[in-house]
């Protein structure tokens, strides 16, 4: 059965389900759940997808198929979303909370962010796990091989061969002990910087804005912002951009009236995507304008004139 307003719920239904709905609301959204089975479905569907985040414990950098999916969902929702007129900064003073509507955009680019990244994430987590299982195993093979060797050297000229390929084997292991580790270590350094890049994303505090291309930036490319008003905190995401040429860097600026300074230098891969978090040296609400340019990798006394994305704050 289809109620006459079932449209109309299930636009509401995510932010329901998310708690973001005043009392009436949320009171008129339950009515008509328990009425229709329809948007029953709906809502638990999102509710089953809500429960697996915590799951997604930390994330890695995240396989290429996955980046440009999500990018792509992002890119998606930004067009989408309601551009705003980029106005002169002022002071701004405390105001009262736009309507849930308002955000939808904003909401389902968060939520595409945090069901991508967290998907990344639990594949890392099982990798992590499968690589711990191997370093145990590898661990009780060493031990058995040290022994074998030790009884080994027991029995001098016999087992002479047997002595020289056991410790060829043991080499190999411990060199394999030794990569295992390494990617082990790099993996979980993945899944905290991304686990914190997520967390921030997702914080109810942090705004976001997409900056604004250039004739110089390709067709494709774009980057969106995110910050905390009153905190130091940057992040972005950038997509579609082509890798620096060799002896240039992509470098972040921030302006704060005729002053610019060099917060750091973005790293695009192959494929077109970078992620970079940086905490600025002064709260974002000091700064006027952030700008991305294409400059010499020597040169950060001020930006050059090839202007990739900008956007004033």
């Amino acid at each position: 059965m289809t109620l006459p307003n079932c449209d109309e719920m299930i636009d509401l239904i995510p932010a329901f389900v998310l708690g973001a709905l005043d009392p009436d609301e949320a009171a008129r959204v339950a009515t008509h759940i328990a009425a229709c089975p329809r948007c029953r479905t709906e809502a638990e569907s999102f509710r089953d997808t809500m429960g697996l985040l915590p799951y997604a414990a930390g994330a890695i950098d995240p396989p290429p198929h996955v980046k440009r999916q999500l990018f792509a969902r992002i890119a998606a929702a930004s067009e989408n979303s309601v551009t705003q007129p980029v106005q002169q900064p002022q002071r701004r003073t405390a105001r009262a909370p736009l309507p849930w509507r308002w955000f939808a955009p904003a909401l389902a680019l968060v939520l595409a962010l945090i069901i991508g990244l967290g998907a990344a994430t639990f594949e890392a987590r099982g990798r992590a796990d499968q690589l711990a299982a191997d370093l145990a195993a590898n661990r009780q093979m060493l031990r058995s091989m040290e022994a074998q060797i030790a009884e080994a050297r027991q029995t001098a000229q016999t087992v002479q061969a047997q002595l020289v390929a056991s410790q060829r084997a043991l080499n190999e292991t411990r060199v394999q002990l030794a990569a295992s580790q390494q990617e082990l270590q790099k993996i979980q350094a993945s899944i905290g910087k991304d686990e914190q890049l997520v967390a921030f994303i997702a914080a109810p505090q942090t705004v976001s804005q997409l900056l604004g291309t250039t004739d110089r930036a390709p067709e494709e490319a774009s980057a969106r912002m995110f910050m905390q008003p009153g905190h130091n905190r940057l992040a972005l995401l950038i997509y579609g951009l082509k890798s620096a040429e060799p002896g240039k860097v992509y470098r972040l600026w921030l302006a704060k009236g005729s002053q610019a300074i060099a917060i750091g230098t973005v790293t695009v891969g192959p494929d077109g995507v970078a992620e970079f978090v940086v905490d600025a040296p002064e709260p974002m609400d000091a700064y006027d304008q952030v700008m991305i340019t294409l400059d010499e990798i020597d040169t950060i006394a001020q930006p050059s004139e090839e202007v990739i994305f900008e956007a004033n704050l």
